[in-house]
């Protein structure tokens, strides 16, 4: 049984546990991994699950919903609305696996993807599978995570590429994520030497997918540059509410408070208007994806083209309006127990994304 009734009794379960990711984020922050309790909080309301189908006992949310999640999540904590939007991302390899495959990956309730989409492995062809070696990095939520997926070239297939699924325990982690953002995400570089990965282990997200539930039609680009998104809008929507509620404390006279100057004020507001806007855009687009998935299509190559040039100016334009607030925050921004600090880190860190970066 499906513990989400509606997408509403989602949201309202997901708002109940942002207390918890809150009081967690410094520790995650710290130890480069999110609290335990944290990550209990994230099974309980099975948000990994957004994206697995029904047959594989998923939650089989609807676009605009997820986006809602992630936008949620990462409001309260930016590393953990990453990390619940790249495990919810995962799911979407249950529609491109055979059966036998997706049952042993998908169906536990702990079940946790991690993994790249570069190809940076070989996969040699032997009987009924692969033969992989290779070392791929940034596989956020790679410090819980049960499988992990890779693309690999094949060898002797000029321009070949093959997708890969293998047990965590069949995978050399490197303690490769030392950065100033994004702590907790545990984005670490993995390798794998010489497994043999069998055919069923094996897909491509650029067939046909093998079950009809709409998120299936959704291309990967264009959901990343969508999650991404709302991720950088729930982190942007952090960072503005620590700003206000300190520009409010924060005595510049005896009778006037940061928040009363007019240029602090107007900065706020433009933040909230970008916000407002970028929200928006990001939802009607994803509406639009989404009513072309219910019809079993991909959408269209323009708004495929204009959700990833958006995505970007949405990003960049978050990361502006935070700066902007950022420097008239004190040493706030500065210390690593301040949430604001933390959020303006995270945000930066996103932003450098590939997927993300101003084309030249």
């Amino acid at each position: 049984m499906l513990k989400h009734t509606s997408s509403e009794n989602l949201l309202e379960n997901v708002e109940s546990i942002l207390p918890i990711i809150k009081q967690g984020a410094e520790a995650s922050e710290q130890s480069g991994r999110l609290q335990e309790d944290v990550l209990d909080a994230l099974f309980e309301q099975r948000l990994f699950r957004l994206f697995i189908s029904e047959k594989y006992q998923g939650e089989t949310t609807d676009l605009p919903t997820a986006l809602k999640v992630f936008e949620k999540v990462a409001s309260a904590d930016g590393a953990t609305g990453w990390l619940v939007m790249i495990g919810a991302g995962g799911g979407l390899f249950s529609g491109f696996l055979e059966e036998k495959a997706a049952r042993d990956i998908f169906l536990p309730e702990r079940a946790a993807i991690a993994g790249s989409g570069m190809p940076s492995g070989e996969a040699k062809a032997i009987t009924d599978g692969f033969e992989v070696s290779g070392r791929w990095g940034y596989a956020s939520g790679s410090d819980y995570a049960t499988w992990f997926t890779a693309n690999c070239k094949v060898v002797g297939k000029e321009d070949e590429i093959v997708s890969i699924a293998v047990p965590a325990d069949k995978v050399i982690q490197h303690q490769t994520w030392d950065v100033f953002g994004m702590k907790a995400t545990g984005s670490h570089d993995f390798s794998i030497d010489s497994v043999t990965v069998p055919k069923t282990y094996t897909f491509s997200l650029f067939e046909k997918p093998l079950l009809d539930d709409p998120i299936f039609f959704c291309p990967l680009e264009t959901l990343a540059s969508l999650t991404f998104a709302s991720v950088a809008i729930g982190i942007t929507q952090h960072a503005v509410d620590e700003f206000i509620a300190f520009a409010k404390q924060k005595q510049i006279s005896e009778t006037q408070s940061l928040m009363n100057v007019e240029d602090i004020k107007q900065r706020c507001d433009q933040t909230e208007q970008l916000l407002h806007d970028s929200r928006k855009r990001l939802y009607q687009q994803s509406e639009q994806v989404w009513q072309a998935a219910e019809k079993k299509r991909h959408p269209s190559d323009a708004l495929r083209e204009t959700i990833t040039e958006e995505a970007i100016e949405m990003v960049q334009s978050c990361v502006k309006r935070v700066d902007a607030l950022k420097v008239h925050s004190g040493m706030m921004a500065v210390f690593t127990t301040s949430p604001f600090g933390r959020a303006w880190r995270d945000l930066h860190t996103l932003s450098q994304h590939v997927i993300l970066t101003p084309k030249l």
